[in-house]
Order: C-alpha cells, then structure tokens, then sequence
C-alpha cells in the first residue's frame, strides 16, 4: 500500500509540474513571426466610385485578398515587419453600362477582367499585450505595388446598329502606403490566430491604353493614351501565426 501511495504521489505531482511547464512556455514571450492570411478585399475612395462623371473612377467590387508576412522585435515592443499582400477584385459591370449614353430601348452587355493589386512593403510595428493570451500590433508600412488595370468590353445596339467597344487593359507600379492592426490569441507556446484590419493606397499611371469601337463593318481604334488612378483598398482577413525567437529559457 506504501509503494502504491508513493507511485501515486509521484505521477501526480509530475503531471502538475508537465502542466505547469506546458502553461508557462504557453505564455513565454515571443520575439518574431511568421502569419499567413486570407479574407475580403473593400475598395475604397475613388477606387470604389461608379460616378460616371469622374474619369478616374475605377468601377471596382469587393474581392479576395491573401498576405504573408514576418516580423521580429528589436527593442522592447517595437520591432520591423514585411508584409506581401494580394488583391484580386471584380468590376462593376452595371456602372459600366450606366455610364454609357443609350436609348430606353437598347440592349447592352458588359465584360471585364478582375483588377489585380500587389503590394510589398516593410517598416515599424509595435505589439501590445493584453489580458491572457491576447495581444494587438499596429504597424505603418510603405512599399511597392503594381496593379493590373483590366481589360473591358461593351456590346449592344444603338436602334439597328450593332456596335461594341473593347478596351485594353494595363500595368503599372508605384509607391504605396499603409497600415493595419492585428488581434493576436496564442494557442500555444508557438502558434497563435489572428484577425487583421488593414488600408493601403497607391496613386498608379496605367499607358499604352487604347479603345476600339466596331459598328457593322466599320472599325475605328483610339490612338495610345494614358490614365491615372488612385487605389485605396480595406483587407480584412483571419489566419495562422508562427511564433519563433525565445526571449528567456526558464527550461
């Protein structure tokens, strides 16, 4: 009976100090990351507008976005990040046709490709404990991007005429801006969830553009031209994070 008391004594107490080590290393502190995410793509400003009065209204709909990026703590809470986004949003094809001047009785359609936003940029972070596992990082960040203005297509009729008009698309790169937060819980003593919020904006020139219109067997083709467009975009998105870079080593 003493040997089965002891034998007892002893798995409990092992059990309470693998437990007690499992919540401290849960709660260690972590220099740098790695997250990867994925959620909605919002349009904003002027790269929302439909208005058929503004020539550098981009026409665009919600869509996907998808990051990656990393970061590692240089000084207390303040650390230095990269971060690469991906958007990829529809057009509004019904703005698209709005804007085009037509009888009551004319039947038009409307195509386009997806716009296609990259950004790549890199700066300060700072990340806030909270209460239990929680914490929250802001960041300010600037960098490239390169868009993809898409191409569009319009075809109907003006009374018998059958015409349509097809516009090329294009890309450019520019200087970007941004910044975001992060609302971090830590599942483990290396893994954590997040949800982020985060706004980027780049002012693009898009050239070598041109229109064609076609009417029966009339074709008439724009010279080159060039347009400017500002890209203002909301991600929010959910996803994994990898925790790396001990800060103490009680064990």
């Amino acid at each position: 009976m003493k040997k089965l008391f002891v034998t007892v004594l002893a798995a409990g107490m092992t059990t309470v100090a693998f437990c007690q080590k499992t919540f401290i290393l849960s709660h260690q502190d972590k220099k740098g990351f790695f997250a990867v995410s994925a959620g909605a793509s919002l349009p904003v400003g002027r790269f929302a507008s439909c208005s058929s009065s503004d020539d550098q209204a981009c026409m665009a709909g919600n869509g996907l976005a998808f990051n990656v990026s990393a970061g590692y703590r240089v000084a207390g809470p303040v650390g230095l990040m990269i971060r690469g986004e991906q958007h990829r949003n529809s057009v509004n094809t019904g703005a698209m046709l709005d804007a085009l001047y037509r009888n009551d009785s004319d039947v038009w359609t409307a195509k386009a490709d997806n716009w296609s936003i990259m950004t790549v940029m890199a700066g300060p972070y700072v990340s806030i404990p909270l209460s239990g596992r929680f914490s929250v990082d802001g960041r300010l960040l600037a960098g490239r991007a390169l868009a993809v203005l898409p191409n569009t297509s319009m075809s109907g009729t003006f009374g018998r005429t059958e015409m349509s008009v097809k516009t090329t698309g294009s890309q450019s790169s520019a200087m970007a801006f941004g910044g975001g937060l992060s609302l971090r819980y830590r599942l483990g003593r290396s893994t954590a969830f997040n949800m982020n919020a985060d706004y980027s904006r780049a002012d693009f020139t898009f050239t070598n553009l041109t229109s064609t219109a076609q009417s029966n067997n009339s074709v008439s083709k724009s010279s080159s031209y060039s347009s400017d467009r500002t890209v203002g975009v909301v991600s929010v998105s959910a996803g994994v994070v990898v925790l790396f870079g001990t800060k103490y080593r009680p064990f």
